[in-house]
């Protein structure tokens, strides 16, 4: 009992130093790969994203960015019924069973330590908790909060949050786990031609920038949806089947403010210039939503460009692609090589009014941004294309005068027996004052007593199986069990 008392006053004594803690600059940046992940225990589904491992042991995810989250929502193993359920599985990009979590701790959701409550759903059911977190290599934080969602209606909203008040920007760098929150995305490419992406937080990643940085405001957040990174396009232009070129912007409306968004694939354009471009490009309504037979490819690249002259070109063979979509195990793979599918969502039957335009994943594979919000800007610069292997040159954005958004984030030492593993602990953000700091220190050793048992009853089990004596915990990932992004043709 004494043991645990003296713990427990050493993780409130970091708790309360770390108020005074000033952002440390001398942290690397995290590096978080944006690739195909395995995200079921029998290592059939495979989704494209960014890994995280959540849970004691971990159970994994492949998340896509989102800048309207600012919590990170991981979908209910119950929507899929079970882990081997694959193709639902795969489909959401990994599930989480709480029952097999040792370090798992339920909160009530107005003393939960988590950021500003995202908007939820009405036929969702949220659960708000706690976790371990690990970026492989890459650090641990424990006591993260993270929210459980569930939604059989609408599907659930699952995401890596990169919002304003995002709490994993606020945990990876208040934890040093990262030494800013500014953050930098290559979205990679999806085309035939796939190529990684990354995402990295405390700077950017240099040798991916074409061509110099252009700086834009961040958004008011007016707009129908959360959108910190709005951009005014004043221009989209279309080559069409004739050969001449043609805007797609309602002539009357001017410039049309738009939203960048990791988190979705496609263009969303307004229904009106949706309308435009099938006629421009010959489609067919009697084939669904902007597919056109292969033999009957529509010519053409798109070209958008904002108000202040920045251009971006999407090109052909990226604008129209074989039909794509999840496969029996979960994989993103081509399911049918004679349909060429748009990277515009098709939505006709909605009116202008009520639709926000957005440049998606695929206008991200051509800009490189940059996300500064303690400076109200981001910027963008032209992606270096093709894969440049391990030429990396990643750049620390960091300025020693900040101090922390959040101060009572502890940080005390819990280095594995071994020393081999980098982890920090999370006392949160609504928590306040000395008790409540007391409250989280408590939750961060909880967290910390249940990992290590968690981990080296697991350790024992697997080694009692092999015929090995047990030993200290020592957990390491391969990066061999991240495969490449591969279009597979199946027939």
């Amino acid at each position: 009992m004494a043991v645990t008392f003296v713990a427990l006053l050493c993780i409130v004594s970091c708790a309360l130093h770390a108020i005074a803690v000033s952002i440390d600059c001398s942290v690397a940046p995290l590096s978080l790969p944006w690739s195909n992940i395995t995200v079921s225990p029998n290592g059939l589904a495979v989704t494209r994203g960014i890994e995280l491992g959540i849970g004691t042991p971990n159970q994994i995810f492949s998340l896509r960015p989102s800048t309207t989250l600012n919590n990170t929502r991981v979908p209910n193993v119950l929507d899929c019924g079970t882990q081997s359920n694959t193709s639902c599985v795969g489909g959401k990009g990994g599930v989480f069973d709480s029952s097999k979590s040792s370090t798992f701790v339920v909160s009530l959701k107005n003393r939960w330590n988590g950021s500003a409550a995202d908007t939820e759903a009405a036929t969702g059911a949220y659960v708000y908790f706690n976790d371990v977190i690990d970026f492989q290599a890459n650090g641990t934080v424990l006591g993260y909060p993270l929210v459980l969602n569930s939604d059989l209606v609408s599907g659930p909203e699952a995401g890596l949050p990169l919002g304003q008040n995002s709490s994993f920007l606020a945990a990876v760098t208040q934890a040093r786990v990262a030494p800013s929150s500014v953050w930098g995305l290559d979205a990679g490419d999806r085309s035939l031609s796939p190529r990684d992406g990354k995402l990295v937080v405390g700077g950017y990643d240099a040798s991916r920038l074409r061509e110099n940085l252009t700086t834009f405001p961040l958004g008011t957040w007016s707009n129908k949806q959360p959108c910190p990174l709005q951009v005014s396009v004043k221009e989209v232009l279309y080559e069409a089947i004739d050969g001449d070129v043609y805007g797609l912007l309602p002539p009357t409306s001017g410039s049309v403010t738009g939203c960048i968004e990791p988190q979705q694939q496609r263009f969303t354009f307004l229904p009106s210039m949706v309308q435009r471009f099938a006629a421009l490009s010959g489609y067919n309504n009697s084939y669904p939503g902007l597919t056109f037979p292969t033999e009957l490819r529509p010519p053409g690249a798109l070209q958008i460009t904002l108000d202040n002259g920045y251009r971006t070109l999407i090109p052909n063979d990226h604008l129209f692609t074989p039909q794509r979509g999840s496969d029996q195990n979960g994989q993103y793979v081509v399911t049918n090589a004679s349909i060429l599918e748009t990277g515009i969502a098709y939505n006709v039957d909605d009116a202008d009014a009520d639709v926000q335009l957005i440049l998606g994943g695929l206008y991200l594979t051509y800009n490189y941004l940059v996300v500064d919000y303690d400076k109200n800007q981001f910027q963008m610069a032209p992606t270096v294309q093709g894969d440049q292997g391990s030429s990396a040159n990643i750049t620390t954005v960091c300025e020693p005068s900040n101090s922390m958004r959040d101060p009572e984030i502890s940080r005390p030492d819990t280095s594995d027996a071994d020393g081999t593993s980098r982890a920090a602990a999370i006392g949160g953000g609504t928590v306040g004052g000395v008790v409540g700091l007391a409250v989280a220190a408590a939750l961060c050793y909880i967290l910390l007593r249940k990992r290590r048992r968690g981990r080296q009853r697991a350790d024992q089990q697997k080694q009692a199986q092999q015929g090995q004596s047990p030993r200290a915990h020592h957990e390491v990932y391969s990066d061999e069990r991240r495969p490449s992004e591969l279009a597979l043709v199946r027939r």
